[in-house]
């Protein structure tokens, strides 16, 4: 038993030494082992200061290269299977040596397991955490823009980063929206979100946007994106 739970242990290692993040449910499918069972190996590992659980799965520690309480907040935010599911689908959409911008929702953030595959790649994102973890994580070459970062949510949504994003030319946009409707378009609760979309919208050859289930058919105050304006829905 001692062995096997050993060996279960090396794996789920071997795991997030490759993707640095993983939920549950990915990690009980590689192993073939019960959620108890994993749940018990993960706060084993934990307890050697190995990982760090979150909420639904776990991040890998790098002492070196990354604070783990910092790492627990990104992890909380990538542990939902079906924004893993639309990440999968937005990065075919995605070639070598292209300029993408990348939103700061957290369903983009799943899309950086892919990205590191992706030669020749320069990404702009208003985002502090998928900066962050960009840089550490691929081999593309990251800008954030720049201005103020709205409090508790690691974004820079002002007239700074809007005026830097009209300097900009993108080959393709990944972005999410509040709220989703066929023939309204893409809406949202703040002005600045809106206005950031608009801005993109016109220096951007391909918009894609990564629409939750829970989204869709919602109509918030501030239109951000027309039908028309949107490439593909995923």
């Amino acid at each position: 038993m001692g062995k096997a739970k050993d060996e279960r242990k090396q794996k789920i290692m071997m795991y997030l030494n490759e993707t640095k993040f993983a939920s549950l449910g990915e990690l009980v499918e590689f192993l073939h082992y019960s959620d108890a069972t994993v749940k018990r190996d993960l706060i084993e590992l934990e307890n050697e200061e190995q990982i760090r659980r979150t909420r639904g799965g776990a991040v890998l520690i790098d002492s070196e290269k990354v604070d783990a309480a910092y790492l627990t907040k990104v992890g909380n935010y990538v542990n939902d299977e079906e924004k893993r599911r639309i990440a999968e689908r937005a990065v075919t959409y995605i070639e070598d040596d292209m300029t993408i911008f990348v939103d700061s929702s957290s369903t983009a953030l799943h899309l950086i397991p892919y990205l590191k595959k992706i030669h020749g790649l320069r990404v702009v994102t208003n985002s502090v955490l998928t900066a962050a973890l960009l840089s550490e994580h691929t081999a593309a070459e990251v800008t954030i823009v720049g201005g103020t970062v709205t409090n508790k949510k690691f974004t820079v949504n002002s007239v700074t980063a809007v005026n830097q994003l009209r300097t900009y030319h993108f080959d393709l946009a990944l972005l999410s929206c509040r709220g989703y409707d066929e023939e309204k378009g893409a809406t949202e609760n703040t002005e600045g979100e809106a206005v950031f979309k608009q801005v993109l919208k016109d220096c951007t050859e391909k918009i894609i946007l990564m629409v939750l289930e829970s989204k869709r058919n919602k109509v918030y105050f501030y239109k951000s994106l027309l039908p028309e304006d949107i490439d593909i829905v995923i």
